[in-house]
């Protein structure tokens, strides 16, 4: 049996690369296409990001994707939100026609009669500005890793920042107590991830910490510790990542894996015209390829 899935993150809204998406998903006639978050154009903190990224979702992106819908009316097309992505805006994806696309974030979906997915959107907080999607990577922090993580909320974490609003931009701040009450690790010990892990595909956008997949240009390992924590201990079917764009340059790989869990990344640029996308069959991920359009 096969099913053939594209993969790719990190477009950040450039319409030359996800015409490049959908072209090559015709061209495969791929079962599934899947984007792991940042999803929406990225520019500089300008009082009105919120609003052009609302007009994208809801006048670009649907003309991009109809394609897919025309093309390849038995395939599916799902999604996730990522870091530079407001928040606010979820509400312009969900408006649009549900033929076009599924959004997975916190939410378990039939892939095929044997597999699920189910994607996730938070990252560990960064040193940039944005705020929705970021949390606490820790609320309890095992013994072994006390130093390592306070080590990395003292060079990684800028706790004051921005939240998106439908008035516009609104001054957020982390506080201590939001760690124990809050955090990526809370989020992913919920029902809805531990079960049925051996069957599921997770779309989670921030990669594994310590990994091929989470390696800056200093070459730091800036991925999520709780993701890594509940790979080990959930052993999932397999995960898709992005968020670090670099980390493919950085470490020479693409894949790695987490005891029999496969992690895969695309480490797509979203700067230029080049597309990096991943293909493999659902029931063989190990056999992936990376792709350069």
């Amino acid at each position: 049996m096969q099913h053939k899935v594209l993969y790719t993150s990190d477009i950040h809204g450039n319409e030359t690369q996800y015409e490049k998406l959908v072209n090559y998903a015709i061209k495969i006639a791929a079962d599934t296409i899947i984007i792991g978050g940042d999803i929406a154009p990225k520019r500089r903190l300008a009082e009105n990001y919120i609003e052009f990224q609302r007009h994208f979702f809801e006048h670009r992106l649907p003309k991009l994707l109809y394609p897919l819908k025309e093309k390849l009316p038995d395939s599916k097309l799902f999604l996730i939100m990522g870091n530079d992505d407001c928040m606010i805006n979820l509400d312009a994806l969900e408006k649009q026609d549900p033929c076009l696309y599924n959004l997975t974030h916190g939410k378990r979906i039939s892939l095929t009669k044997e597999v699920d997915i189910i994607g996730y959107s938070y990252v560990p907080i960064t040193p940039f500005g944005i705020k929705d999607w970021e949390k606490f990577d820790l609320s309890n922090v095992p013994s072994n890793l006390i130093e390592k993580y306070e080590n990395m909320k003292r060079t990684d974490y800028r706790l004051n920042g921005v939240k998106s609003t439908s008035s516009g931009w609104k001054e957020f701040q982390f506080s201590p107590d939001m760690e124990k009450q809050d955090s990526i690790q809370k989020d992913l010990s919920d029902k809805l991830f531990q079960e049925k892990p051996n069957k599921t595909v997770y779309v989670i956008h921030t990669p594994p910490n310590q990994t091929n997949l989470d390696q800056v240009l200093t070459k730091n390992h800036v991925g999520s510790i709780a993701v890594r924590l509940f790979i080990e201990n959930c052993q999932p079917y397999l995960t898709l990542h992005g968020h670090i764009h670099e980390t493919v340059d950085v470490s020479g790989n693409f894949k790695d894996n987490i005891g029999k869990t496969l992690c895969l990344t695309s480490g797509n640029h979203n700067a230029g015209s080049k597309l990096t996308v991943l293909v493999f069959d659902l029931y063989h991920p190990e056999y992936a390829d990376r792709i350069i359009l």
